[in-house]
């Protein structure tokens, strides 16, 4: 499982804005890879996910 299948996973549930900034500080996501997360957590918020 790569760090973006987690991001994925894991936004904003349980990692948050800040967190993914510090990943594309550190190089383990790029600010494009931020914007689909963020995007498709804002698709699936209604389904219970």
């Amino acid at each position: 499982m790569t760090i973006l299948d987690l991001a994925r996973r894991y936004y904003p549930r349980l990692w948050d804005d800040r967190r993914l900034e510090m990943l594309v500080m550190a190089g383990q996501l790029t600010r494009q890879e931020v914007e689909e997360v963020k995007e498709g957590a804002h698709e699936t918020a209604g389904n219970g996910l």
